[in-house]
């Protein structure tokens, strides 16, 4: 029912305007269209500073809500357009919000609502689509307002979430998009109005209708809108945006008189816009890359002995610059912990973010013993800060769900989720002391030897510290289980996998008794293998299983294809080794062979 008043009112917007200004605004190039709804960017960045509560109910500056918007329709934090001059231009996210509410009329023929690549073969003899992927709202309805991926949308959501196909998913992603559109286009995100003494702490949009506000603010909430759009029209007429600066702050006078409770002050309003705007998780993944590579390198290097003065001056170097990529990483967990008022590890996104900083902490704490620990700790932080950075994960900083809303998220979860951290820098560890077995030459014997031993030694020592913090958290994990569920454990597939990584790692550490012969070797290649159960734990049962830790749940993707790459690759690793050891027994019985 909810879907057919969207499409009602999509196709509404296009009956409602006169022929005559429909073939106007049809007969306009996309730079046109954006001139003529084209918002100051100053009086931008004082519109971004009036707070809203999204549908969770979490309040926050409209810049964040813009973004978080803009970037499920268009697919980027803004909107390209090429200008009369031919020159590529951007609107910001909040220019874009302004704007699809001020001019729907406009923002329906702008192509900006993004197609996933595989839908599109499908869908462009129905749609017109353009080279960078996207579409505008008008393309989805036909002359007479009936919506064209009608019976597609239908058939999708018949379907269970396990039996739809990669089209099918394709189709709700952007049918959710034109219900977002629909909803911007309408003011029902616009949620700036607080009712005095509401005791649920809502928030509400100019739409809301059945709301009733005192006589006053009634008024001010049916009145101001409109007042601000007619405004807007002398800002972009004439270049007078004081009339439009001073309704922003009549808005804030009114959410301060409200909504004071659970209004943000200023200075949370303006950290959240630069934490936006600044994008410091994305510096910490080039930087990891840049310097992380390079450290890697030189650590090879070194073990050539070549140059070996000037290698270890310029591993300080690159380690300097390393530690200050680790800070500015600590700054932006703080920070996201500051903005959402909790621990920011509560999610799939957060956690990533969190294990890698975990993980980095762990490099350096072990950084003493080989160069080559730092190095393999920025891989992990690159692999897991490129996933968070990903399609697959939503940076979004939301309000905690119910279960969450304790203190043993800072505790269970924060114990938990380091132990990932630790014991995945042990498994990488192993993978470059067998690529190091596998370039192992007389040349560089003895020093070969030195680092393998130094590397195995620093593996035994964060995986006992990973497992040990595994193990607790998973106990502490059952305390909260029974005050939560009122049971310590129930064999949910959380719980299962966690064990399951428990029992590998405590085979994995202690090979060196069960299996002494061809200790280095064995102890490696299991330590490497056992990162699979990890990567099951951590990944796999919230993308692939359900049950009662759901919260951190996504919709079930394909497995990567780059999976199917790394498999074999990582097969050969761990046989080179084997095979060179077994050439360098025969020459070497060849060779005593030969003198006797």
């Amino acid at each position: 029912m909810k879907k057919n008043i969207i499409y009602s009112f999509l196709s509404l917007i296009l009956a409602t305007l006169n022929a005559a200004q429909a073939q106007q605004l049809h007969g306009l190039k996309p730079y046109e269209l954006v001139n003529r709804q084209y918002i100051d960017t100053h009086h931008c960045e004082k519109f971004a500073t009036i707070q809203v509560q999204d549908f969770q109910g979490r309040i926050k500056p409209i810049s964040t809500l813009a973004l978080e918007l803009i970037r499920k329709i268009y697919g980027k934090n803004s909107f390209d357009y090429i200008n009369k001059e031919n020159q590529k231009k951007q609107l910001t996210s909040i220019q874009v919000f302004i704007g699809m509410q001020y001019k729907p009329d406009s923002w329906q023929l702008l192509e900006f609502i993004k197609i996933e690549k595989k839908a599109i073969p499908k869908l462009k003899e129905l749609i017109k689509i353009n080279t960078s992927g996207h579409s505008s709202a008008s393309q989805f309805f036909d002359f007479k307002g009936n919506y064209k991926l009608k019976s597609m949308v239908s058939s999708a959501y018949t379907k269970s979430p396990g039996k739809r196909t990669v089209f099918d998913k394709d189709i709700i992603k952007i049918d959710e998009r034109l219900n977002i559109v629909w909803s911007i286009f309408n003011g029902q995100f616009l949620k700036i109005f607080p009712k005095i003494d509401d005791p649920n702490l809502t928030w509400y949009s100019p739409v809301t209708s059945e709301i009733e506000f005192n006589k006053n603010d009634k008024h001010f909430v049916n009145k101001i809108i409109p007042t601000y759009f007619s405004y807007l029209d002398l800002g972009i007429e004439k270049g007078n945006w004081q009339k439009a600066n001073e309704t922003i702050e009549l808005i804030k006078s009114f959410q301060q008189k409200n909504g004071k409770a659970i209004l943000l002050s200023d200075k949370k309003v303006n950290t959240e816009i630069w934490f936006n705007k600044n994008h410091i998780f994305l510096w910490c993944l080039i930087g990891y890359t840049c310097f992380g590579s390079l450290l890697m390198l030189l650590s090879f290097i070194r073990i050539l002995k070549k140059y070996k003065t000037t290698i270890k001056r310029l591993i300080a170097v690159v380690m300097f610059f390393l530690v200050g990529v680790f800070i500015l990483h600590a700054f932006g967990i703080a920070l996201r912990w500051y903005i959402s008022g909790h621990a920011p590890w509560s999610n799939g996104y957060e956690a990533s973010i969190f294990i890698a900083w975990i993980g980095m902490l762990a490099g350096f704490g072990f950084s003493k013993n080989s160069s080559f620990t730092p190095a393999a700790a920025s891989i992990l932080a690159i692999c897991l800060l490129g996933i968070a950075h990903g399609s697959l994960m939503n940076p979004e900083i939301t309000n905690l769900v119910p279960v969450l809303k304790s203190y043993w998220l800072l505790i269970h979860v924060a114990v938990i989720t380091a132990s990932y951290g630790f014991l995945a820098l042990g498994s990488l560890l192993s993978l470059i002391t067998l690529l190091l077995m596998c370039i192992y030459t007389l040349t560089n014997k003895q020093e070969t030897d030195n680092t393998i031993q130094k590397l195995t030694n620093t593996n035994q020592l964060t995986s006992t510290i990973g497992l040990y913090m595994l193990t607790i958290g998973t106990f502490l994990g059952g305390i909260w289980a029974n005050e939560s569920w009122g049971r310590y454990w129930g064999w949910d597939p959380k719980e299962t996998w966690a064990l399951i990584s428990i029992i590998i790692y405590s085979f994995v550490l202690h090979i060196r008794i069960i299996i002494p012969k061809n200790y280095l070797y064995t102890y490696n290649v299991c330590s490497l293998l056992a990162l699979g159960s990890l990567i099951m734990t951590f990944f796999g049962v919230n993308y692939y299983l359900s049950g009662l830790h759901s919260y951190a749940k996504g919709d079930p993707f394909p497995i990567p294809k780059w999976i199917y790459i790394m498999i074999p690759i990582i097969f050969l690793i761990t046989i080179i080794p084997l095979f060179k050891k077994a050439v360098a027994k025969k020459s070497t019985l060849m060779h005593y062979g030969q003198k006797s």
